[in-house]
């Protein structure tokens, strides 16, 4: 995961979109404090502040500046000089500004536990709506300007830089209030994001969790990376009773849940109306040019090809020796080959070598990812559960993770420094405004890390068990980020949906249509448990509008940026670079077909299941040669 936006937006939509990956298997039991984990093996945090004065100090600075730039009202149509003046200014807020939240966020995450880093999180978070409201007036008031006067000016050598902003500004234009309805919008920042806010509390930190037999007979409770690490055990026993007593959290609370969700669907619908969108999608969409045919490609084309998805289904069934495929039984690695563990050194080793690929320019950024204590490595009571890539552009881009261990950990590696390769990149190569990068590319740099690593390793693997587990490894990739995550799109759709024609969003009415998508997404062999009809309601991403999409979008632009490289297509290697590199100078659309993919068409989607169909016809031999066990 990553959060790492366009800096025009990251003020506006918050720090906190969690890209999270939530292959983080812990035992609850076993899981230590804090002060218990070794200095070496946390992120260092001091090269931004060194106390807790030092930010503070730094808030009452950014505090005048914020009040320096709400005072340049009236100003920005006087000249060249002072527009220019004036978006200097506003970029050197955004990345202060930016610098306060992410510091007070991952101060925040080693251990939510703690009320003091929750406060100050959240002053950094009023800062940031209060900034909102002083220059709600900012862009109303540049759009006043001519158009042939403003592209006169920005002919001038300060202004050059902000052609692609003006351009997308200008673009804009029809959905840019005037200063007062902005002011309005911006103020009501902090009331919209009540669902969000509550949710994130409710499942985070009050939700009842219950507790279960491991496979070992020791008792451990339930809690999500607990959950994860039972998907992935060949004990059946414990993946059914870890999936009911996790989801029945979940049950107990539906009707929140379910109001927290329809609040978060009306809030986006909201928005909408305000800035004169037709739909919450075309809004979302329209935030990064992107045309309604993006979205619908994927759905339209993943449907198409739903029979390869049964096909895998009814493998699982088969290699497991089932009755019939629960949701419990989707993760288990199919090969009959021992649970392997790597220790953090050895994770390093594997991830530098597989992504040597990408060259020795990107490889020694890596390195120093690992040696600089740029990552948060193991998990704590209290730290925030999944992983995630938080880079700013006056800091290292760091990275969260809850290491045990697994195949999966040491492929999350690879996906969360992917996303901090783009963040530093980025920021080393663009200034402040275009120093973050479209969302919708966000998981490309991850994923492509991801799929070469693995591709890497299923390269040395000469053993047919070995062969047949990576190959599965990379089967539920494609399951969870592909199918799955639209999946989520379908849902999202449909909700958003509700919100717009004004019908009720219960939690029966959310459980229902989550229902219906599985069904048609896994076929005949699939049984839908109780629990599994909550499943709508518990997925952190749809408070984040319209955002799931962009994985399963960014796998397919992802696998086929990777399988050029790893043919060693003549300058695929620099388009990557210069790809990670554009930050947000260009649109998303236009910065992949740098790298040489075109998402505006179903192709990509269309070679991604290509591969998948690929992958499951070479496995299913290597099963049949085997075995598999539950």
């Amino acid at each position: 995961m990553n959060k790492q936006p366009g800096r025009r937006g990251i003020l506006a939509c918050g720090l906190m979109l969690l890209l999270m990956t939530m292959h983080v298997p812990t035992k609850a039991a076993t899981t230590p404090e804090r002060n218990e984990i070794e200095e070496r093996d946390k992120w260092d945090l001091s090269s931004m502040y060194d106390s807790a004065e030092a930010w503070d100090r730094h808030y009452r600075e950014v505090e005048s500046m914020v009040a320096a730039l709400a005072a340049r009202q009236g100003t920005l149509g006087e000249g060249a000089d002072a527009l220019r003046s004036a978006l200097e200014l506003r970029d050197a807020i955004g990345v202060q500004l930016e610098k306060l939240q992410a510091y007070a966020a991952m101060r925040h995450h080693e251990d939510m536990r703690l009320p003091g880093p929750q406060g100050t999180l959240q002053r950094a978070e009023t800062l940031a709506v209060r900034y909102g409201e002083a220059t709600a007036w900012f862009q109303p008031e540049l759009l006043q300007i001519p158009e042939a006067r403003l592209k006169e000016w920005l002919r001038a050598e300060g202004l050059r830089v902000y052609g692609h902003y003006f351009d997308d500004l200008l673009r804009s234009k029809a959905h840019i209030l005037s200063s007062r309805e902005e002011e309005l919008l911006a103020m009501a920042g902090k009331t919209t994001e009540t669902g969000d806010n509550a949710f994130s509390l409710l499942t985070n930190t009050e939700l009842r969790r219950r507790t279960v037999k491991d496979p070992e007979g020791a008792e451990v409770e339930v809690t999500s990376p607990v959950f994860y690490q039972a998907l992935y055990s060949k004990d059946r026993r414990y993946r059914r009773d870890a999936f009911e007593a996790y989801h029945q959290g979940y049950l107990d609370v539906k009707s929140t849940l379910a109001a927290t969700l329809a609040g978060t669907m009306h809030r986006d619908w909201y928005y909408s109306k305000a800035r004169h969108y037709g739909s919450s999608l075309e809004r979302a969409l329209d935030a990064e040019n992107l045309p309604a045919g993006v979205y619908h490609n994927l759905i339209g084309t993943i449907g198409r090809h739903l029979p390869l998805l049964h096909r895998y289904a009814a493998l699982k069934k088969r290699a497991l020796g089932l009755d019939a495929v629960h949701f419990y039984d989707l993760y288990v690695n199919l090969a009959d080959v021992p649970e392997r563990q790597y220790t953090w050194a050895e994770a390093r080793t594997l991830v530098l070598d597989g992504i040597k690929p990408f060259g020795s320019e990107y490889g020694a950024v890596m390195r120093q990812a690992f040696d600089s204590r740029w990552i948060d490595v193991y998990a704590n009571r209290g730290k925030m559960t999944g992983a995630y890539n938080m880079g700013t552009y006056l800091s290292a881009p760091y990275v969260l993770l809850n290491y045990t261990g697994t195949f999966n950990d040491v492929s999350t590696v690879a996906h969360e420094l992917g996303h901090a390769m783009q963040s530093y990149f980025a920021k080393e190569n663009q200034p402040p405004v275009y120093a973050g990068y479209p969302m919708f590319t966000a998981e490309v740099a991850s994923t492509a890390a991801e799929i070469v690593f693995k591709r890497s390793m299923l390269d040395r693997a000469a053993d047919r068990k070995e062969r047949a587990f990576l190959i599965n490894q990379m089967l539920e990739d494609m399951r969870q980020t592909v199918f799955r995550q639209t999946q989520f799109a379908e849902f999202e759709l449909a909700a958003h949906t509700l919100a717009e024609k004004g019908e009720p969003m219960t939690a029966e009415v959310f459980m229902r249509i989550g229902r219906e998508i599985y069904e048609r997404y896994y076929g005949p062999e699939f049984v839908i448990d109780p629990g599994l009809e909550v499943e709508c309601l518990r997925i952190p991403h749809f408070y984040t509008n319209y955002y799931v999409h962009r994985y399963a979008n960014s796998y397919c632009a992802a696998a086929a940026i990777a399988r050029q490289i790893m043919a060693g297509n003549a300058g695929a290697q620099e388009r990557w670079l210069q790809f990670l590199k554009t930050g947000n100078s260009r649109y998303a659309l236009d910065m992949l077909k740098l790298a040489g993919v075109d998402m505006t068409t179903p192709q990509p989607i269309e070679e991604a299941m290509a591969l998948f169909r690929q992958l499951l016809d070479e496995l299913e031999p290597l099963l049949e040669a085997g075995g598999a066990g539950q």
